[in-house]
């Protein structure tokens, strides 16, 4: 109810006892709920608290849903610097908790799935929302401890049924690990509802340091999608960062460097062929195509790929486009299920040649072809 409606049902209220009320006591429980209503749960309890027993009963009545929020950070350290202080602090918060938000840093230790679920079920059973954080800070001269415990499951059945998601964040200042509510992901199977809840890595910012700091995040837990914030990341640093994060199954990237001012070594040659062996990427998305090595790229390190998104296609030459990727699809003899294309001048004469196209390469129809504004979807059985 806001504020204007709150001021109305009040009037409204007093009116029909202004006839009768001599003392305040005479007013019913409605009106003393729309009053309680202007105010947070502490300062309700410590201006009504004891005065009698009348509002002693209404302030612990079921009918009375009390708002407190609890700013903590000048007790952060203090509360929160151990699980045990953290249990003792929790026996003293009221067990049906909607919402819990904790800021934390310098104690790795309080990255413990386990833990948190243990504290949770005990002390918050009625908890909706669940917000995390904690933060190390990059390049500072006192070295945040590395994480020295079991890699923690935050895709675990308790927070899988709670849809409580765990990211992790390297920007220029800090790493960020993070619990939040679940969002909707571009990688989610929405047509047959399929969640994905597995841990996120998002590089905000790639410097010489990323790898160690990849390294760091792996202590604490697997990671099984990776998106890349950089304009235009090379194939040299894109090559180690997977060869590193071997498990994740899904990739995006904004766009690939193939300008030839780096080449590859033999070292990373080695390593693009073990990769193919044993890679789990099954969907990318590249936010922008510039030319057709890109494409060359996504097939040569994803060979297992199912879903194929490209955000804007930046080509003056669509066919060579589309006849790359039929290519690719027949030297891997293998194809995505699914391709999403961002076209700016995709038109229905797009769909013809696409589909005269897959005929000259003698592949298998899609049993879905069609164009949405600027967008084509392909689809294979």
């Amino acid at each position: 109810m806001n504020k204007f409606e709150q001021k109305i049902v009040l009037n409204e209220l007093f009116k029909e006892k202004n006839q009768s009320i001599t003392c305040i006591e005479d007013f019913s429980n409605e009106i003393f709920y729309e009053i309680f209503d202007y105010f947070n749960g502490y300062e309700i309890i410590e201006k009504f608290s004891n005065l009698n027993s009348q509002f002693d009963k209404l302030l612990y009545s079921s009918l009375l849903l009390i708002k407190t929020h609890f700013f903590l950070f000048h007790y952060q350290k203090k509360i929160i610097s151990t699980f045990n202080k953290l249990e003792i602090f929790s026996t003293k918060i009221y067990s049906n908790l909607k919402i819990l938000s904790i800021s934390f840093s310098k104690n790795i230790d309080l990255l413990d799935a386990h833990q948190w679920e243990i504290i949770i079920l005990k002390y918050y059973p009625q908890l909706e929302k669940f917000y995390l954080n904690y933060y190390e800070s990059i390049n500072n001269d006192n070295q945040y401890p590395i994480y020295s415990g079991k890699i923690n499951d935050f895709s675990s059945s308790f927070w899988i049924e709670r849809k409580w998601i765990f990211y992790v964040e390297i920007n220029f200042l800090n790493i960020e690990y993070k619990i939040r509510p679940y969002n909707k992901k571009w990688y989610d199977d929405r047509n047959n509802n399929i969640i994905n809840y597995s841990t996120n890595l998002t590089l905000k910012f790639i410097d010489d340091s990323i790898f160690e700091e990849i390294e760091r995040t792996l202590t604490i837990t697997k990671i099984y999608h990776l998106e890349i914030f950089e304009k235009e990341i090379s194939i040299s640093i894109l090559i180690r960062i997977l060869n590193q994060l071997s498990q994740i199954i899904t990739l995006k990237v904004h766009s690939i460097l193939t300008d030839g001012t780096t080449e590859i070594t033999f070292e990373e040659l080695d390593i693009v062929w073990s990769m193919k062996e044993i890679s789990k990427i099954t969907k990318v998305y590249l936010k922008e195509i510039n030319n057709i090595k890109q494409l060359n790229v996504i097939f040569e390190f994803c060979p297992n790929m199912e879903y194929f998104k490209v955000g804007f296609i930046n080509l003056l030459d669509i066919q060579l486009f589309f006849r790359t990727i039929f290519n690719n699809i027949k030297y891997y003899n293998h194809h995505p299920n699914s391709l999403c294309l961002n076209i700016p001048t995709a038109d229905d004469k797009i769909l013809e040649d696409i589909k005269e196209t897959i005929k000259y390469e003698n592949l298998p129809p899609p049993f879905i072809i069609k164009r949405v504004l600027d967008n084509v979807y392909l689809k294979w059985k």
